[in-house]
């Protein structure tokens, strides 16, 4: 008796709870693997000292200025993907997907290329002296084309799942992830390699799940198959860079917002900047599920907007603040009671474990409200209004952290620093709260409506309309 396959998801008709949950759990179980590995490479690299911990901080926000165009890139396809689906127009869902691709790995080759060419004197950029900027050049430039490899895997794994195949991004994500773990051990820890050991494997890796989603494509599977976007698809770039380059520029500021911690750390020394890279990393692994959420949800809301069907996007939206809320609510308790525990794991010196678990404790009360800029920026991105998109994106990763980072540690030292990280997104979250309640509030004006911006669509299209008609 062979085992009945489980029913393909239908976005149009399929109840929202069980829709988001079935579409964000193999992305929660693929990210979650992310969470994972990046645990487990801060646990191998603790054993080698406090150096090698400030190393990978530091050298985070260069690897993200190559990751941003990604994100910005495959935002904007799932977006233009779901409500093109949701209309019924697969020829501009193929025409949003190729363009995502064509928006990211071009650029993102010639910013790895830039990097590669003296990571040095990027790392100085960041505040690194002389002495950590050499010791983390050659992590740093190995993780960096990892990261160039790793967007053809945030760009497909958006398209993918605007197209409701949630299995398939959950399980390359997981497959390459523990492909990631296991040559961390290796390179790591038998072959002795170090910090370089940790770039390796994120090549490997991240050369494998590209090759996954290469071979995904060329088989011509899912709901659309990629065509040109320069030909018969009016409108299209200039939507989708409406939508990438804000995603795009909060994810640079967000790179921009880390380099100023870690200058604003420096002065207190290398526990300091270490402590912030093990506060930082462990505050994004929390994350992290909560963004295969909103990657579910999102879908659901675009293929919504796309299809004309208000109810069903006010649903959404409702389940996904609620969802996330409660997640933050958890998660940021369990990190504020067990921070020493935590930070014991990846932190061997004293001082260092001292200054972390206070770091981890302290982000953690930042963290427990972040569902609501998340869901605010994912109903924006989702339904296609960037500006709105834009302003929640861009105070979520670095405006609202500025201006108190450059304020408080003048008054208050290094206390300052960390208190400026929950000054900083409780004023975020507020910002993405407010302009929910005002989208709402226009939804409940205009009957039917999608309140977007610009010369985006102001009408929610019927499902016999392309969303692109009222662009």
């Amino acid at each position: 008796m062979t085992r009945p396959r489980s029913r393909p998801i239908d976005l149009a008709e399929d109840g929202i709870v069980g829709l988001i949950l079935r579409l964000s759990g193999p992305a929660i179980l693929g990210i979650s693997a992310h969470a994972l590995q990046m645990l487990v490479n801060a646990w191998f690299v603790a054993d080698l000292g406090a150096t090698a911990i400030a190393t990978i901080a530091i050298a985070y926000p260069v690897t993200l200025l190559v990751a941003a165009l990604g994100y910005g890139a495959g935002v904007a396809a799932a977006s233009q993907v779901a409500r093109a689906l949701g209309a019924g127009d697969a020829n501009r869902a193929g025409a949003a997907a190729a363009l995502g691709f064509w928006l990211a790995l071009p650029m993102g080759g010639a910013v790895t290329v830039a990097i590669l060419a003296d990571t040095p004197a990027w790392l100085r950029l960041l505040g690194a002296d002389v002495a950590l900027a050499t010791a983390a050049a050659p992590y740093t430039a190995l993780s960096t084309v990892g990261t160039a490899l790793m967007l053809v895997m945030i760009v497909g794994g958006f398209v993918v799942r605007a197209q409701g195949h949630a299995r398939l991004s959950g399980a390359i994500m997981i497959g390459g992830f523990g492909l990631n773990i296991l040559l961390d051990w290796v390179l790591i820890r038998l072959c002795g390699l170090g910090t370089s050991g940790a770039g390796w494997a994120a090549i490997g890796s991240q050369l494998v799940g590209a090759f996954a989603y290469v071979a995904w494509f060329a088989k011509g599977r899912g709901a659309l198959r990629l065509r040109s976007p320069w030909r018969g698809t009016p409108g299209l770039l200039a939507e989708a860079l409406r939508l990438a380059v804000p995603v795009t520029g909060s994810s640079l500021l967000a790179a921009f917002a880390m380099a100023l911690f870690v200058e604003a750390a420096a002065p207190y020394g290398e526990a300091a900047v270490a402590a912030q890279g093990i506060a930082l990393r462990l505050t994004l692994v929390a994350a992290l599920p909560l963004l295969g959420l909103v990657a579910g949800a999102q879908a659901v809301l675009g293929h919504a907007a796309g299809s004309g069907r208000s109810d069903r996007l006010a649903q959404a939206l409702g389940f996904t603040v609620a969802a996330s809320l409660a997640y933050g609510v958890v998660v940021g308790g369990l990190m504020i009671l067990l921070a020493r525990p935590l930070v014991s794991l990846f932190a061997q010196e004293p001082e260092t474990a001292r200054e972390g678990a206070r770091a981890v404790a302290i982000f953690a009360v930042a963290f427990v409200p972040v569902g609501l800029q998340l869901a605010a920026a994912t109903l924006f991105q989702a339904i296609g209004a960037p500006r709105r998109a834009a302003v929640v994106s861009l105070a979520a990763q670095g405006l609202a952290l500025i201006p108190p980072l450059l304020i408080l540690p003048t008054l208050f030292g290094y206390d300052g620093v960390l208190w400026s990280r929950i000054v900083a997104e409780f004023c975020a979250d507020g910002l993405g709260l407010l302009l929910m309640l005002a989208w709402a509030a226009e939804v409940r004006r205009t009957i039917g409506a999608a309140p977007v911006e610009g010369r985006e669509a102001v009408q929610m299209p019927p499902s016999h309309k392309p969303a692109h008609q009222g662009a």
